[in-house]
């Protein structure tokens, strides 16, 4: 499209950003900078070739709409609300006035292409269509990620004209037929692309997308603002691929309508307020006994413990600043915390990682300086404040994953980085650095097995072992260190290993809100389950229709699994089994978003947690120091923390 045809509908705000953004891009699609969700999200999975029934800038050899196989027919929405374009009048321009635009990854590297019929003055023009009606906006993509370090994408959209009449809109219908796509609300209030969206799935035949303004949810990267329908700028769609492979698909997008409050439709009772069934969870203290001295020495230095979130971790993660240090781990421990959890990608720091992988270099090698810089700074600045500190393997980028578990030179590779960092700390006179292997195998997906794993994990302790006899390690289990699988595993031979379980259970009340879950719509899920605080109708805590049928499910079950004593029943089963085998289990993450929840209910979680490791006698360490799970704010314990969890000064 021509970009002089957009510039006079946009606000102020929008020229400067299309101006600045422009100016690297083709006349065909202008580019903007799509702040990607660190955590890896939902994308198309398709494979299916683009629909061609429309080649783009040949529109002379185009079927007539009679002539397509017939599909639909759709409908035309009816009522107080606006047709914002039903693509009938063949061009770019919308009912509203305004102009369709595509953009890509490309300004970001990556390497996505999107295409849609044009004319031949190279605007935006619909594809020919059957379902009813005559035409509809097409486009042909393909995710590739190229050089981008995250999810790529492709997107298409048109501006709206600010106008607090706007205000009275309440939801969005539009026809479809094609991949999993996004449909993003602008408004003027968001200046940091975190926009308002729903996700909506793949459909091969033609099918309606209803969305309630009420349900949409910011992909959760930047600053978390209200939605106002009066200040809507734009309504725009995105497709998503993932970084494991290339995806091409085609998307028609039809009859596209803003509904008036009045026509969005209500939610309806379906659910029951039921008494609470709590479980009674009885032991011995011979359940729970563990003799081994490791248990002594978990309790002195890895009870209270607090993870740096957010930071080396990260799929881009390589250290480049100190965004934690000294001062943080002051702070910690002046509040009564006494151990780190460090989490960092250490493969990172292999800088022939891929070369050795692939088998082409013999010799890992690594930038030292950077990663015993990192390492030893929280070495000597824990030591200096008594806390204890862990260093964690962790990968967001999921490198360790089902095909790579497979692979003996990637499973050589981390055993090589293991080996690496154990050596530099065989001197070291210090009993409380420990090694946590690694977070969570395959923690995207899911699909590692335990008996791969333990290959891998076996590999790491010899490399370990081979330089550094004296340090204590962490393992924790596959699928997201599942008590499940711990419980059927036998112990490793070494026995210098102390057993880690993670838990977030309730699930549904701990992650409501979270953007990369398919709880995001979910919110003001009450801890502990509370009948007062219940509803007959799930749409009063965030279900619609696109929630997926195991969230509305864990939802109408709250009423069993909202308690101290089921989250006890669960993490019980990982201490009976450290006692049958005379190990200590740990819990090292635990935690509560506070976007949706009450601070009230957070605290009854946070003290119902601590309440169970004391008495079962599991140390423990929380995830997150600040940000969405965060104990301190401003420098400060957050207030009632110091009764939940039993820390403060």
């Amino acid at each position: 499209m021509q970009l002089k045809n957009l510039y006079p509908k946009i606000s102020v705000l929008g020229m400067a950003t299309l101006m600045a953004l422009a100016a690297c891009s083709d006349d065909s699609s202008f580019q903007y900078v799509n702040n990607p969700v660190e955590n890896p999200q939902p994308g198309n999975d398709s494979a299916t070739k683009p629909d061609t029934s429309t080649t783009p800038k040949d529109t002379n050899t185009t079927l007539p709409p009679k002539e397509l196989p017939a599909e639909g027919p759709i409908t035309m929405p009816q009522g107080l609300g606006i047709l914002v374009d039903d693509f009938e009048d063949a061009n770019h321009e919308s009912k509203t006035g305004d102009f369709w635009y595509t953009y890509d990854d490309a300004s970001n590297n990556g390497a996505s292409v999107i295409t849609t019929p044009l004319n031949a003055d190279g605007d935006i023009m619909p594809g020919r269509v059957n379902n009813g009606s005559n035409y509809a906006l097409q486009v042909n993509y393909t995710l590739d990620r190229g050089e981008y370090e995250y999810d790529p994408y492709v997107g298409w959209g048109v501006q709206i004209a600010p106008n607090d009449t706007n205000g009275r809109f309440g939801g969005i219908t539009y026809w479809y037929k094609g991949g999993a796509h996004e449909v993003h609300i602008e408004i003027s209030d968001v200046k940091d692309y975190d926009v308002h969206l729903a996700k909506v799935s793949a459909s091969r035949t033609w099918k309606q997308a209803v969305v309630r303004f009420k349900d949409l949810v910011q992909g959760g990267w930047g600053e978390e603002v209200a939605f106002d329908a009066k200040h809507i700028t734009a309504i725009s769609f995105q497709a998503k691929g993932n970084k494991s492979k290339v995806i091409t698909d085609s998307l028609f997008i039809d009859n596209i309508y803003l509904q008036d409050t009045t026509e969005v439709e209500k939610d309806k009772p379906d659910m029951e307020i039921k008494d609470p069934v709590i479980p009674t969870v009885t032991f011995t203290d011979a359940d729970i006994s563990v003799t081994n001295p490791l248990q002594a020495k978990a309790v002195k230095y890895l009870d209270k413990g607090v993870s740096f979130t957010n930071w080396l971790e990260n799929a881009d993660g390589k250290f480049k600043s100190f965004e934690f240090g000294e001062k943080d781990i002051q702070i910690l421990a002046d509040n009564g915390f006494k151990s780190i959890r460090l989490p960092i990608d250490l493969d990172l720091y292999a800088t022939n990682r891929d070369a050795f992988v692939k088998g082409t270099d013999a010799e890992l090698k690594f930038d030292d300086d950077t990663l015993f810089m990192v390492l030893d700074s929280f070495v000597e600045w824990t030591g200096k404040h008594n806390m204890s500190l862990v260093i964690d393997y962790h990968e967001y980028d999921n490198s360790y994953n089902s095909t790579s578990a497979t692979d003996t030179n990637y499973i050589k590779m981390m055993a090589e980085v293991w080996k690496h960092v154990a050596a530099h700390y065989a001197e070291n006179t210090r009993e409380d650095v420990f090694f946590e292997l690694l977070n969570e195998p395959d923690m995207s997906e899911g699909k590692v097995t335990a008996a791969q794993w333990t290959t891998a994990a076996q590999a790491i302790i010899d490399a370990i072992r081979s330089v550094n006899t004296k340090q204590t390690l962490l393992f924790g289990d596959a699928q997201w260190y599942s008590i499940t699988l711990l419980a059927k595993r036998t112990p490793f031979t070494d026995d210098n290993i102390i057993y880690v379980i993670h838990t977030y259970e309730p699930f549904a009340f701990t992650h409501q809100g979270g953007s990369w879950t398919d709880y995001a719509t979910i919110h003001d899920i009450p801890f502990p389950y509370d009948p007062a605080k219940w509803s007959t109708v799930s749409g009063d805590f965030g279900v619609n229709k696109s929630t997926k049928p195991y969230v509305k499910t864990a939802l109408k079950n709250y009423y069993k699994t909202g308690s101290k004593e089921a989250i006890l029943e669960q993490i019980l089963v990982a201490k009976k089994w450290a006692a049958k085998n005379n190990v200590p289990v740990i819990i090292n993450e635990f935690g509560a978003l506070n976007l949706r929840s009450t601070a009230e209910s957070r605290i009854n979680y946070l003290t119902a947690m601590r309440e169970i490791c004391d008495t079962l006698q599991v140390p423990w360490t929380h995830w997150g120091y600040t940000g969405n799970f965060s104990v301190i704010e401003n420098g400060k314990l957050i207030e009632g923390l110091d009764k939940a969890l039993g820390v403060g000064k």
